[in-house]
């Protein structure tokens, strides 16, 4: 999920409070598991990744038909929220015994890269790719080599409640081109219509809404080759919509925002009905229109029809292979078949990013419901109005952190606007010299 940080299941998702290990095959431990295996002539291969309800119940349908098709090889499945599972592989490949396969963001993609902890898949004969568009199955590539295999390809949009607009008697036309301003003006219209509901959750430290921003005013949030490339100006200009928005009801003010917990779904003020308008990225959406119990529609970005294309296609998450596996043979199969396979495909459907798997889609496409079907169409419009992408730094995950640290800072108002960009700027500056 690309950004800095994805606030559910991203860009970032349903947060259980401490790491689940599930082992199957009636094994009951990473470590018996193992040498049991050793003995039996069975390969023992751990898998992470990070989670919500929706997305262990799935995964696990999944395992299962692996190891079905696979009765040699034990699959040890570990899962957390987002936070959490970022600490724990960080623990894990420092000592170099992360797990086979695993998750992976685009936000550490290449730090992973550059500390030599992913295999290069590049020449990999298991792992079947011709399904794949080639400017997608770049999105994994690094200097040449492809070191992570995207499970799925999404965009940033907003989700919204149509029926919070329709009581508070606003026109919204989900096709029309808005400016920010505009945006801001129905955000603080529904605030003064509906005094108890706010027009939009505060995405001031969404990294992936901020890297959006830059590119409507033509800039990006980094260089190809890994420098700050977005202004003082910009960051200046974000942190006083936001502030500006907070002050006149259009997004929570900062208590409620710092309250919540933004990876646990059930938290969300947009799930409370507390909110009009929250970011999403494509394919995770599902779970919100489950629990908000009311239909939810899409609605993209503002200035998504300008000449910047401020779109891209982002890689909602990868799989990778830990550079220290025993069992490289049967990660590349796990990795196989959870990109390639159909049923899996069927059980996954947009959950993890809208399907790249180009036979896969298809199929999905006859037997999805209405849900799926928009997730295309919107995905299908974004690609005709996006520019091309490339890897965020090694640093980039610092950096969400650091982002996060000095927008709370901003909304209750410690620092002004301006200061806030002059400290984003020299500290993720500094952060991104050091590597």
């Amino acid at each position: 999920m690309n950004g800095f940080k994805m606030k559910v299941a991203s860009v970032a998702v349903l947060g259980l409070a401490t790491t689940l290990t599930l082992s199957g095959c009636g094994t009951s431990g990473k470590s018996s598991g193992a040498n049991n295996a050793s003995e039996s002539g069975q390969e023992n291969i751990t898998f992470s990744w990070w989670t919500s309800p929706q997305r262990t119940a799935e995964t696990k349908k999944a395992i299962a038909l692996f190891e079905k098709k696979y009765p040699n090889i034990h699959v040890t499945m570990e899962y957390t929220g987002w936070s959490g599972y970022w600490s724990k592989l960080a623990t894990e490949s420092a000592g170099g015994s992360e797990p086979d396969v695993m998750q992976m963001d685009a936000s550490r993609l290449a730090e992973y890269i550059t500390k030599g902890q992913l295999a290069d898949l590049s020449s990999n004969q298991t792992i079947d790719t011709s399904s794949i568009p080639k400017n997608i199955l770049q999105l994994g590539d690094m200097n040449g080599k492809l070191y992570a295999i995207p499970a799925g390809v999404n965009a940033t949009t907003w989700i919204y409640n149509p029926a919070i607009l329709k009581q508070a008697g606003i026109q919204f036309d989900p096709s029309k081109n808005y400016t920010w301003d505009d945006f801001a003006k129905i955000c603080e219209e529904i605030h003064q219509k509906l005094p108890n509901v706010y027009g939009v959750d505060d995405e001031i430290d969404q990294g992936a809404v901020l890297a959006y921003y830059a590119q409507t005013r033509g800039e990006h949030m980094y260089t190809p080759d890994g420098k700050l490339a977005i202004s003082k100006q910009t960051l200046t200009d974000w942190f006083t919509y936001w502030l500006d928005l907070q002050n006149k009801g259009g997004c929570p003010p900062a208590q409620v925002n710092a309250s919540y917990d933004h990876s646990n779904t059930q938290e969300s003020p947009f799930i409370k009905g507390e909110t009009a308008f929250q970011y999403m990225f494509i394919g995770e959406e599902l779970e919100y229109q489950q629990d908000l119990g009311k239909p939810i529609e899409h609605a993209l970005f503002p200035d998504w029809a300008d000449s910047d294309k401020p779109y891209t296609v982002h890689p909602a998450m990868y799989w990778a292979i830990s550079s220290h596996t025993k069992y490289p043979d049967a990660a590349a199969k796990l990795v196989n078949f959870l990109e390639n396979d159909p049923q899996v495909s069927k059980i996954f459907l947009n959950e993890r990013g809208v399907t790249v798997n180009q036979d896969n889609l298809k199929a999905d496409a006859k037997v999805g419901d209405a849900m799926l079907k928009e997730q295309d169409s919107v995905m299908s419009q974004v690609e005709k109005v996006a520019s091309p992408s490339y890897l965020d730094p090694p640093a980039a995950g610092q950096i969400g952190d650091l982002l996060t640290q000095i927008a709370q800072q901003v909304t209750f108002k410690k620092l002004t606007p301006s200061q806030a960009a002059d400290q984003f700027y020299t500290q993720a500056t500094n952060m991104l010299a050091q590597g």
